[in-house]
């Protein structure tokens, strides 16, 4: 299928990473997988921090408008046959997807949609009522987040469908044992690292909220881990740094700060590191959590989240709930090497089943035949997953 692809809250080229735009690039690539022709339609970011910001508000809006406008004179020549919009919610909603789809009667899919029944009054109405209309004309939700389901099914319209897709990560290769005493002496003389203690790794952005109350928790169990032979490494950095920073001055001799990596680099400490540890406060999809899974490392994460939800406690990893019982978890790893790579294991082996690219080509693709069959969309001919690239 040719289909348009549009990120109102973050387009897949942004400059900044983030665990949004990985995952707009991993569908494009799982629907590259797949044979379908994805294209980024429009490039309009219409998120928006605070609502109060109106002049910020009209300039969105006008951006929006012009390219619907844009849009529907030079797709109606060559329409796709299916428009993709991932993630919206009140603070991001999708002005350019419903009016393009209403002109050229398009199928409409959304993947990570959001609605709060409480944003219906106040600051937030016009933007939560943008939301409201976007789930009414969808034909087909993709849930990445299965606490979105309850509030988001009752707008859906008759006849829509609805599905999970797990969050995507992409799998890498064996952690090549052989060559991680190479890579993580590069690593310890690189960043001055105890080449001797236990790694164990963290990875988030710094911004206030969430991400820093995440911090915090961690700070809170890390201070209880100070007999360990461990150090703590953190990955990542942002507008709340020095906060984040500062949270961890008590253990600042057990803590390095490795700042934001390159992918090659975040590679190679995923690949060096004994185990991962994030809180994920409030998260509904923990992109790193899963990554480094992916990589084979056993994990301790939080209780939030879907991603959380389908660790298997003492199989695929560790679930807890406050600093004393991470603190309990991370020791218990600390301590048993054996633990670590049994838990490891199971944990890439659970992402390369319910998390690759390659199972996601296939949810995608069920859906838009759905779909297809449906509202005679897939004019340029339905694609199965696998009749293009692999994994």
């Amino acid at each position: 299928m040719k289909i348009a692809f549009y990120a109102p809250m973050k387009p897949p080229d942004a400059p900044r990473p983030s665990g949004d735009r990985t995952i707009a690039r991993l569908l494009l690539r799982a629907m590259a997988i797949a044979g379908h022709e994805a294209t980024v339609a429009s490039a309009v970011r219409s998120y928006m921090a605070a609502p109060t910001d109106r002049d910020c508000l009209k300039q969105i809006e006008r951006q929006a408008g012009d390219d619907a406008r844009r849009l529907t004179e030079t797709l109606r020549r060559d329409p796709p046959d299916l428009w993709f919009t991932y993630h919206l919610f009140h603070k991001a909603p999708d002005l350019v997807g419903p009016p393009v789809c209403r002109a050229l009667g398009l199928p409409y899919a959304i993947a990570e949609a959001s609605f709060a029944p409480k944003r219906a009054g106040g600051p937030w109405a016009v933007r939560h009522a943008q939301v409201r209309d976007a789930l009414g004309l969808a034909d087909h939700i993709f849930f990445l987040n299965p606490g979105d389901e309850a509030c988001v099914l009752p707008e859906m319209k008759t006849g829509a469908t609805h599905s999970r897709l797990p969050a995507l990560v992409t799998v890498p290769a064996d952690r090549e044992p052989e060559r991680r005493d190479v890579y993580r002496r590069q690593l310890a003389h690189r960043w001055r690292l105890p080449e001797q203690a236990v790694w164990v790794l963290a990875v988030g952005m710094m911004r206030p909220g969430d991400k820093l109350d995440s911090y915090t928790l961690l700070a809170e169990s890390w201070e209880k881990c100070a007999d360990l032979p461990a150090h703590l490494l953190i990955a990542g950095d942002g507008p709340a740094g020095a906060e984040a920073r500062q949270r961890f001055a008590s253990s600042a001799d057990r803590v390095s700060f490795l700042g934001t990596l390159e992918p090659g680099d975040l590679d190679s400490v995923y690949k060096t590191a004994d185990l991962f540890v994030w809180p994920g406060v409030n998260e509904a999809v923990g992109i790193a959590l899963l990554e480094a899974m992916a990589a084979g490392l056993p994990a301790v994460s939080g209780f939030w989240g879907s991603v959380a939800q389908e660790i298997e406690p003492g199989a695929t990893g560790l679930v807890a709930r406050t600093d004393r019982d991470f603190a309990k978890a991370i020791g218990s790893l600390v301590a048993d090497p054996d633990l670590r790579l049994t838990l490891g294991a199971a944990a890439r082996e659970h992402v390369l089943r319910q998390h690759s690219l390659s199972a996601a080509a296939i949810s995608l693709t069920e859906a838009f035949d759905d779909v297809a069959s449906r509202t005679g969309a897939g004019r340029t001919g339905t694609c199965r997953a696998g009749a293009g690239r692999t994994a």
